[in-house]
């Protein structure tokens, strides 16, 4: 079953957020959430005798992995396709499902079940194989890699290299750019694929990125001059949240080509990533789990040029409550550092929700890591909240929803667009050959600092021609 509030707008790049309700364990047990026929979830806690109503563009019901995709998860190669950089959060409660629905049962992505599937893809995969697949029937001649970092008591490391322990830094320490000392399977071309250079790389891009950023550099400081001569009044500070997006460095990148790829990615996934049992589930996931999915392909089918973009594909460990999975020892430490986490993250929504002029990213890893996600007009971001209809799961599923709720409150993201230009890279037989066009986000700073600027010697001469300027003489120009 599923619920489509009309008045959608996908253009307005706000969070869009969507329900998976899990199977009851038992159909004789009593559920807490009842649906209207307009789709709202009605929440019912006997225990306090309360209820809470909620509404969300799109709720799913039932084990079909194929329906939950087309509902949840397909929208997404749209936007893909459109130029945004997307990600998919898989949020709720431990035992909830998230791992089932992004990834599917445990053992289902085997290569074996790509044969007995013979050519279609198997009933039990989740979200994250099926829109790898999809990309890669979208355009035959894509490329695709992808990277798989686990977080763990706030430290990340690589799930793709054994639990390697790596290292974040914002976009001025790291220098994202094309290329890198990233291990890349498969792929002979790994300096002309995109990742993220250490501090001190002397390669050509890294050479070009630090003359933009010192070209950028200078034309703020001639600002910063412009405006002490005729205007103190504050301006926001958009440049510097652009500086400050984290990314890992260093990760594995694997490159996926077909559906026996994509298993063999997430068995070894699945099998890295450290996990749990304890009363409420047998396999708990006691870290959350980020899929970077780097993809080439054609924005369209006539075009000869192939544009990079970015997947992000997350499955958060679930909250939980400590007296009812009954943890002890290292798994409760690992509860606590899970809940912690997801408590900085409600403060992040909260405040983006609230727009607070200081929102608080570099709280955890998680929330620096999805800081691009939350607040990058280029970026498309939905999140699949899911809950358990248990009526012993009603205070959870409650807080889950609730959660969901503030995700639909952060206001849209203003998306303004300076020049023509995109990045872009020339297909070859041998792999994606960068060209040399310029990072746009780069290109746009640069030319909206040009502008102001501009708008700065303007003044400054309107302020000498009424002799107001001598007391600037010694200020260079």
């Amino acid at each position: 079953m599923t619920n489509n509030a009309p008045g959608g707008n996908e253009t307005d790049h706000n969070i869009n957020v969507c329900v998976r309700i899990r199977p009851q364990r038992s159909a004789s047990t009593a559920t807490c959430i009842n649906i209207s026929r307009r789709g709202e979830l009605t929440v019912e806690n006997t225990t306090r005798n309360t209820s809470k109503s909620y509404s969300f563009s799109s709720v799913v019901q039932g084990s079909n992995q194929e329906f939950a995709y087309n509902q949840i998860a397909r929208p997404l190669l749209e936007q893909l396709r459109c130029g945004y950089s997307c990600t998919l959060c898989a949020y709720g409660q431990t035992s909830s499902g998230k791992t089932h629905s992004v990834f599917g049962p445990p053992g289902c992505l085997t290569v074996t079940s790509v044969a007995q599937a013979q050519g279609e893809v198997p009933d039990e995969w989740g979200i994250f194989p099926r829109l790898v697949l999809d990309i890669l029937k979208m355009d035959p001649s894509s490329v695709v890699h992808a990277s798989a970092i686990e977080i763990y008591q706030d430290m990340p490391y690589d799930l793709l290299a054994d639990r390697a322990p790596l290292s974040v830094g914002t976009k001025r320490a790291g220098l994202k750019v094309g290329g890198g000392p990233v291990t890349v399977h498969g792929n002979d071309r790994a300096s002309n694929h995109c990742g993220t250079h250490p501090p001190g790389c002397s390669c050509r891009k890294c050479f070009e990125a630090i003359t933009k950023m010192k070209a950028m550099e200078t034309a703020a400081r001639r600002v910063s001059v412009g405006k002490n001569r005729t205007d103190q009044s504050p301006q926001p500070r958009q440049n510097k949240q652009q500086q400050d997006q984290f990314a890992t460095v260093g990760e594995t990148l694997q490159k996926l080509e077909s559906a026996e790829d994509v298993a063999r990615f997430a068995l070894l996934v699945e099998g890295t990533r450290t996990s749990v049992g304890h009363a409420l589930n047998d396999r708990s996931s006691r870290s959350h789990c980020l899929v970077n999915v780097h993809v080439a392909l054609r924005a369209t089918s006539s075009a000869k040029k192939m544009v990079r973009r970015k997947l992000l594909i997350v499955d958060l460990a679930g909250s939980e409550r400590i007296a009812k999975s009954g943890v002890e020892g290292v798994a409760r430490h690992q509860a606590t550092s899970i809940n912690g986490s997801l408590t900085v993250l409600g403060k992040v929504i909260r405040a983006l929700s609230l727009s607070h002029r200081h929102v608080p990213y570099r709280d955890s890893t998680l929330t620096m890591l999805l800081r691009k996600s939350l607040d990058d007009p280029m970026a498309s971001t939905s999140f699949v909240i899911n809950v358990a209809p248990d009526t012993d799961h009603a205070e959870e599923t409650a807080c889950s929803l609730e959660f969901g709720k503030n995700l639909t409150k952060v206001p849209p993201r203003t998306c303004r667009v300076v020049g023509g230009g995109e990045r872009s890279a020339t297909c070859t037989d041998n792999g994606i050959e960068s060209s040399s066009d310029p990072d746009t986000s780069t290109e746009n700073e640069l030319e909206i600092l040009v502008e102001q600027l501009r708008v700065a010697k303007t003044k400054l001469a309107q302020a000498d021609s009424r002799g107001q300027g001598e007391q600037f003489d010694h200020c260079p120009r």
